[in-house]
């Protein structure tokens, strides 16, 4: 039997920046004793609101976060790791920036996959 611990707050891990200069926080969720949960992830606003409906199960996960970013317009944004002094911690960021930006590419070829389409007339 496994024991969940509690979701207690989120962590701040990157920043994503859209091309009209919008930023979006990407913020890894803890537990208590500020424990990162690895792979779970929530979209937040500056203002921590969410910038559009949140997943049922309340978190992302990085391929999650690719698809949202692409379903909402958000095509070619930045992604940068927000600064720390941790050295395990600016690792830990720099590889979650690293396996956000494999997933968007990898939304992007699928993106592209698909057919157009035909425009009408022609």
């Amino acid at each position: 039997m496994t024991h969940d611990v509690p979701i207690t707050g989120i962590r701040p891990i990157l920043t994503l920046i859209h091309t009209n200069g919008e930023r979006l926080l990407v913020a890894r969720l803890t537990n208590v004793g500020a424990s990162s949960q690895s792979n779970r992830f929530v979209l937040r606003r500056a203002d921590l609101r969410a910038p559009w409906e949140q997943p049922d199960k309340g978190y992302f996960g990085y391929a999650e976060v690719a698809r949202a970013l692409d379903a909402n317009g958000w095509r070619g944004c930045t992604i940068e790791a927000m600064p720390t002094t941790d050295p395990d911690e600016s690792r830990a960021r720099a590889l979650a920036r690293r396996k956000l930006h494999m997933q968007c590419v990898n939304v992007a070829i699928q993106r592209a996959a698909v057919p157009l389409p035909p425009k009408g007339g022609a």
